[in-house]
């Protein structure tokens, strides 16, 4: 007698838990851009690995619509300083970031970060990466934003700290 060796089309769904499904997703999206970068980084040199990096960011406007994106379905109105940490904070919570804001004032804003997923600490020569990304998103807000990183996790520190300026 024969065994029915068919497999079920389509496959059963199983009720999988929506955050199970969106932790899966970013884990497969952080783990593909290191891994991206870190084979570019072997085979063409961290310089290279960066400018690759950011000239994805910027091609079709990516990551200027990402912001955008996130304002529109969020009504977040405005691009001054305020609605900018707005911004960010749906960021660190869609991308499992950890983050504190030292200090904030109108024109101005220190902030800690503790917990990164898209960390590249190993190797260090391509921290760059999250000061360009954040520069991108922050002049996409704003072009008047001036972004500075003072500590990175990339780069081999404890946590990343980000000061944020709003130029007159």
């Amino acid at each position: 007698m024969a065994k029915n060796t068919e497999l079920p089309y389509p496959a059963p769904k199983r009720g999988l838990p929506w955050e199970l499904k969106f932790k899966f997703a970013q884990g497969q999206l952080t783990t593909l851009f290191k891994g991206i970068m870190n084979e570019i980084r072997e085979k063409f040199g961290a310089a290279s690995a960066l400018e690759i990096a950011e000239k994805v960011w910027k091609r079709e406007d990516r990551v200027k619509n990402m912001v955008h994106t996130l304002k529109d379905v969020f009504k977040i109105d405005g691009n001054d300083l305020e609605a900018n940490l707005l911004w960010w904070n749906l960021y660190y919570e869609l991308t499992g970031m950890d983050a504190t804001y030292l200090e904030v004032t109108k024109t101005y804003t220190r902030t800690k970060i503790t917990k990164c997923p898209w960390s590249t600490q190993d190797p260090k020569d391509i921290s760059d990466w999250c000061i360009i990304y954040a520069n991108i998103i922050n002049k996409a807000f704003n072009p008047k934003f001036n972004n500075e990183r003072l500590k990175g996790m990339c780069a081999g520190d404890p946590y990343c700290e980000f000061i944020l300026k709003l130029e007159e």
